[in-house]
């Protein structure tokens, strides 16, 4: 159980950090790109559901793998 919650923690914070680089490098020229394809009517996916896909898998997916990985990790090394 420690091994989990020691897991998960750890994924959390690789999770918080994807999320911060995600949104200081890759958002803000995804959101120019959306912005200047409007007048072409050729967008496509809006950054803002790319970014609520990246968060919820920084911030719901990588605790929960972190959790079942450091459950398993704490077992293999005793």
């Amino acid at each position: 159980m420690i091994g989990g919650m020691i897991g998960a923690l750890l994924f959390l914070s690789l999770g918080l950090a994807e999320v911060a680089l995600f949104n200081r490098s890759v958002y803000p020229s995804l959101r120019w790109r959306f912005e200047t394809a409007k007048t072409t009517q050729s967008q496509g996916v809006s950054p803002s559901t790319i970014m609520a896909l990246v968060k919820f898998q920084g911030l719901v997916l990588m605790p929960v793998v972190g959790f079942l990985v450091g459950d398993r990790m704490k077992s293999l090394f005793g």
